[in-house]
């Protein structure tokens, strides 16, 4: 009897495969077998994705669907797949992904090695100071809209091997399990936490939006992020045109410009006195508007800047104040550093790029509620909310490295803002 295979699939990249998996985490798909669980019979389950895929015989099981609130208001529906089927969609990843990358737009910043949210975040602050209008654009649920046909066209179109192909096809008919265990069948879309879907959303964009935007807009540069994209332009007629073009070509590709999240935008500053209703907008997590700066030479203007988002300020402080610090009384101040410093460091990394006297609103929050904790923990300072500044404060000059914010500004109330033009 004759071993083998129908497709040749290397079993060293189906264990570099878990291996991947496992650093990312994540939850249970509708199996209910956690990362720890799949790992105790390890050899045999990486066999059976091995085995399986290499026959032909893989079939993706339905996927987890989780809803979780949206910042914005409403539900966004998540896709979770089971552990066994995150690593085949993994093996797929691996051998795709360089490929497919490379033909990608240098400013599509979602989901690629070596692009992050800051650099479009920082290409934007600086094409804003060269142009003075921005198209802002969402897609109204794109992960979930995306047309079958159309991505599965251009997935032939680079991708020749037929086992990826009838996997990837596989994978997008794959249906949602909801919670009540009903099956809903899915005719579009990728599932958002699906590994192979972030992929699948930059090449239906790259066509979709990316390509077409270069031909058709050459003069007008854009940074993309998945879904989310801003355009910027020379004039308000160009703003305009470009607008409506995008809301077209959309439409042809069979998604739909967000109508609320969709805007043009004047970059108003020092300089440019034009009056115009609009001169903010929020792009990944920032919010670009006229703020205060100082040149090198000193000098104070008003520069079109990016900052944390006051919804972004909003969620963080919500988090120091689902952590009821003041009720850690039995925890010393060195275990509360170990326990949120990570957390604070990876907001002050990400949002503190940018204009960083925003964060003040976020650390002072977090400070107060190291007060209130002193308060209840030490006998001296209880009801007395002075007595509470000076041991913060001794303690920051003390130990200024236990907390990040403390390290980067010392007792210094006044957050440097960051915003100096380069």
């Amino acid at each position: 009897m004759s071993t083998a295979k129908s497709y040749s699939i290397s079993k060293l990249t189906v264990w570099e495969a878990y291996q991947r998996v496992k650093a990312n985490r994540g939850a249970a798909g509708i199996d209910e077998q956690s990362i720890a669980q799949f790992e105790q019979k390890l050899q045999r389950n990486l066999y059976k994705v091995w085995n399986r895929m290499a026959s032909g015989s893989y079939f993706p099981p339905p996927v987890r669907q989780v809803e979780i609130p949206k910042q914005s208001g409403g539900k966004r529906k998540l896709g979770i797949p089971t552990v066994a089927d995150r690593v085949a969609q993994t093996v797929v990843k691996l051998l795709i992904e360089p490929r497919l990358d490379s033909l990608f737009h240098s400013d599509s910043y979602g989901y690629r090695s070596g692009k992050s949210a800051k650099q479009a975040v920082e290409i934007t602050r600086r094409r804003c100071w060269s142009m003075s209008w921005v198209v802002e654009f969402d897609i109204k649920g794109a992960f979930d809209h995306i047309d079958h046909r159309l991505l599965l066209k251009a997935v032939r179109h680079h991708i020749k091997d037929d086992w990826i192909l009838l996997y990837i096809e596989r994978w997008l008919q794959a249906p949602f399990e909801t919670a009540n265990g009903i099956l809903v069948p899915r005719e579009s879309g990728t599932p958002q936490g699906g590994v192979i879907s972030p992929l699948l959303m930059n090449l239906f964009m790259h066509y979709a939006f990316d390509s077409w935007m270069q031909r058709s807009y050459p003069g007008c540069p854009f940074a993309r992020y998945a879904d989310d994209a801003v355009v910027h332009c020379r004039s308000e007629k160009q703003a305009c045109e470009v607008m409506a073009a995008i809301k077209v070509r959309l439409e042809e590709c069979l998604l739909t410009m967000h109508p609320e999240k969709s805007k043009i935008i004047y970059c108003k500053d020092s300089k440019r006195k034009a009056a115009y209703p609009t001169t903010q907008f929020t792009f990944l997590g920032f919010t670009f508007r006229p703020r205060a700066a100082w040149s090198h030479n000193g000098r104070r203007f008003t520069g079109f800047l990016p900052g944390a988002s006051n919804e972004a300020v909003k969620r963080m402080r919500q988090q120091t104040r689902s952590w009821n610090i003041q009720r850690r009384t039995p925890a010393s101040l060195l275990e509360l550093s170990k326990l949120y410093n990570a957390t604070l460091r990876g907001w002050w990394n990400y949002y503190g790029a940018f204009y960083k006297t925003v964060m003040r609103k976020v650390f002072n929050h977090f400070d107060l509620k190291l007060q209130r904790w002193a308060r209840r923990k030490y006998k001296p300072l209880a009801g007395h909310k002075c007595r509470s500044v000076d041991w913060l404060n001794r303690m920051k000059k003390a130990c200024p490295s236990l907390f990040v914010h403390w390290h980067v500004f010392g007792n210094d109330a006044r957050l440097g803002n960051g915003s100096r033009m380069s």
